[in-house]
């Protein structure tokens, strides 16, 4: 599988710094409004509620302290990536039993799995780097954050 270049995926202005102990739900929730924020309020719930349900499927946490919630939606014109920081973690269902620091919620295209599950792969393999999430849990700064998972 070709992986893609996430720099085009990643945006300073699809990211927040989540402090204090909010939900699953609530960090989903904030991660989708980020990513969706053109579409309307229609679009975004119906999208919010594809990613809930896929988390009641199975979670979307990795490991090492990261998540990539995911959802497809026919209301988009192209795929975008939300980044979420939780400096004091959430419990997510990780295998490894770690609460997640670092969530990229991937907002893709109905119409391309192919590229859905490409952009899944390339946030794997990025995410997986020992310490990342462990690295952006203190940051604030929207561009460090990006520059950091790019890294």
């Amino acid at each position: 599988m070709q992986l893609i270049d996430l720099a085009a995926l990643l945006d300073a202005d699809r990211v927040v710094v989540l402090p204090g102990s909010p939900s699953k739900a609530l960090a989903i929730s904030a991660l989708a409004d980020l990513a969706t924020a053109d579409l309307s309020a229609h679009d975004r719930m119906l999208f919010i509620r594809g990613v809930l349900e896929r988390e009641d499927v199975t979670s979307t946490a990795i490991g090492d302290g990261v998540a990539i919630p995911h959802a497809r939606t026919p209301a988009l014109p192209r795929c975008r990536v939300a980044v979420g920081v939780l400096p004091n973690g959430i419990l997510w269902g990780a295998s490894d039993g770690r609460p997640v620091q670092l969530a990229l919620l991937i907002a893709a295209r109905e119409s391309d799995h192919a590229e859905h599950l490409r952009v899944m792969a390339s946030l794997a393999v990025r995410l997986r780097r020992s310490g990342l999430a462990e690295r952006v849990r203190s940051m604030t700064d929207h561009g460090e954050i990006v520059r950091t998972i790019l890294g």
